[in-house]
């Protein structure tokens, strides 16, 4: 048996032994972090990060249960209590879909942010270039070059 094969056979029992281990720990993990597989499943975005904003709010709201579970009574009784908890399961899954909400909106609150303030400079530069023509005149707008670049060292050195 190769070096590869042993260290996944070792892996695999590490896992094993673990899943007995913490057995309440990962039934609450499983049944409260569903909406971020989902997310992980379902997203289909170029950058695929819609499983962490869900996530992340969804661990959040899972994490004073889990704590509980850790540091009061670490029984399968107790995990399932916790997973029966209507109330503790629609704040968890509430918080995932306030995730997607976040994931859903904040592309298009950043999108028109960025419009405005493009628009904005624009009105700016518009103003800026108004006040050169008042003071250099309507030939500084012309371009009889095509290119328009050197005609302003042409000019200052003629």
């Amino acid at each position: 048996m190769g070096s590869g094969m042993a260290l996944k056979v070792g892996v695999v029992l590490m896992l094993a032994v673990g899943l007995f281990l913490f057995l309440p720990t990962v039934l609450v993990l499983v049944v409260c972090m569903l909406p971020t597989g989902v997310a992980l499943v379902v997203d289909r975005s170029a950058s695929r990060s819609g499983w962490l904003c869900v996530g992340g709010l969804n661990f959040a709201a899972m994490a004073p249960s889990l704590f509980e579970l850790w540091f009061e009574d670490h029984s399968l009784e107790f995990a399932t209590s916790v997973i029966s908890d209507v109330f503790a399961l629609m704040l968890i899954y509430g918080a995932a879909g306030i995730g997607w909400l976040v994931y859903m909106t904040t592309p298009r609150i950043i999108s028109s942010v960025m419009e405005m303030t493009s628009s904005h400079r624009i009105e700016k530069l518009k103003a800026q270039q108004q006040r050169l023509v008042e003071e250099w005149g309507p030939e500084v707008t012309r371009d009889d070059s095509g290119s328009g670049e050197g005609r302003g060292r042409a000019s200052a050195a003629g």
